[in-house]
């Protein structure tokens, strides 16, 4: 019998199944990735960059997707556990996979704010040029809440406000529009030959889903449950016609997930990588992202602290989440409820709503569980975010993506070469 986390298919293979869509993202700073992994790579060798970019092809995805690395992240002064140094640019690592693939899209995220559109849209060019229409454009606005972050690199003592960020960005697109369509003389730019780089945008906030549902070809979404991921959906593409758009979104939110030859294997390994992910380091600095004030010396292996967070900082917080809940009343109240009825400790708990774990089980299990979000209108495939890079993508390419052709859902071969031919490849696989 299917169940939530073990859906049957859909329909039988082949049998006018929406097609699903993946993406593959080398990550960046955050707790997520297993670093202390026996297995884990490097941040900045490109031989590391280069077996992912060559795996992610291999599996036919839609694109490979690198973050952007203006800033050390900090937290109350403090460079957080997690903080990688020595993050590369990501359009020169870009360039250089460029020659080490084919086919497979080539996304980079870079920021509006901090950033110059003459600049950007020559250099996106370049590579969209270079690689034979295979660029894009992960366009964000660049946050602004890690410690220092990009406005003291760029901008010191300078904050811009969230909504000034995405009119500067509106401008921004079309800018670098103008500059693509060969109608800025002053740019030195020829006019690119067919669509230009495709656009991907992060749209959570009201400000930016217009963004979003106006100016891109995929959405990168964070992850809700299924149900709020179809209100997103729907929301999106309600944006996007009133936006004057009749084209179609790619919608794709973030996932992670572990593999095992069975059900409680996967969730062995789930529970393991549980905590080596949230160290007691890491539950601190967890806890002090929603509740604001000093918990360095707070006992992460007892109950949540009984002090209410400060609550205008709460509230910040979720409200510059791209997915998830946005109330941090709701937020806090659901955490205390979850630790009650399941006796878990703080840092347990953390393990359980921080931890990036969206899908367990058998490589079956998981393509069932990946192709019934997609067949039921709560995405339409999504960027897969490996917990032991670059390793763990050669695992869901050797096992998940079989199982997703199995059904019917996926492509066999590429259709085209470049990143809007895979983005237009829609109806049955």
């Amino acid at each position: 019998m299917a169940s939530p986390h073990n859906p049957q298919p859909e329909s039988a293979p082949g049998a006018n199944l929406r097609r699903v869509h993946l993406g593959a993202f080398y990550p960046n700073d955050h707790h997520h990735t297993l670093w202390g992994h026996p297995e884990a790579g490097s941040q900045i060798e490109f031989a590391d960059f280069a077996r992912f970019a060559r795996s992610a092809e291999r599996g036919l995805f839609d694109f490979v997707f690198l973050a952007e690395a203006n800033w050390l992240q900090e937290h109350r002064g403090r460079v957080v556990e997690h903080a990688i140094l020595d993050k590369p640019d990501s359009l020169t690592v870009l360039a250089g996979l460029a020659a080490e693939t084919e086919r497979i899209g080539l996304v980079a995220t870079i920021g509006t704010t901090f950033s110059d559109p003459t600049d950007v849209a020559t250099r996106l060019a370049t590579l969209h040029r270079l690689s034979g229409g295979r660029a894009g454009w992960n366009v964000v606005t660049s946050h602004t809440s890690f410690g220092v972050g990009a406005s003291t690199n760029f901008r010191p003592g300078r904050m811009v406000a969230h909504a000034d960020r995405y009119r500067q960005a509106e401008g921004f697109l079309a800018e670098t529009a103008r500059i693509w369509s060969g109608a800025e003389a002053a740019a030195g730019l020829a006019a690119l030959p067919g669509p230009g780089p495709a656009i991907v945008q992060a749209g959570g906030s009201p400000e930016g889903r217009d963004l979003a549902a106006a100016h891109a070809n995929v959405i990168f979404a964070g992850r809700r449950s299924i149900e709020a991921s179809r209100e997103f959906c729907a929301d999106l593409r309600v944006r996007r016609r009133a936006a004057g758009r009749a084209d179609e979104l790619i919608i794709l939110p973030s996932t992670s997930f572990v593999l095992g030859d069975t059900e409680q294997e996967a969730r062995e390994i789930a529970a393991e990588w549980r905590l080596q992910e949230v160290t007691p380091k890491v539950a601190v600095f967890l806890l002090e992202e929603v509740w604001g004030i000093d918990l360095t010396d707070f006992d992460v292996d007892g109950p949540l602290p009984t002090q209410d967070p400060d609550w205008e900082h709460a509230d910040r917080f979720t409200r510059g989440q791209v997915g998830g809940e946005r109330d941090a009343r709701v937020l806090v109240e659901s955490w205390r409820t979850l630790q009650r009825e399941r006796g878990l400790s703080t840092r347990a708990l953390l393990g359980e709503v921080r931890a990036r774990r969206d899908f367990v089980g058998t490589p079956k299990s998981v393509a069932d569980q990946i192709n019934h979000w997609v067949q039921t209108g709560a995405a339409d495939g999504f960027v897969v975010n490996p917990s032991v890079v670059p390793s763990g993508l050669d695992a869901f390419v050797d096992r998940v993506i079989p199982e997703l052709q199995e059904l019917g859902v996926y492509r066999t071969e590429y259709a085209g070469s470049t990143i809007h031919d895979h983005l237009a490849e829609r109806g049955d696989a």
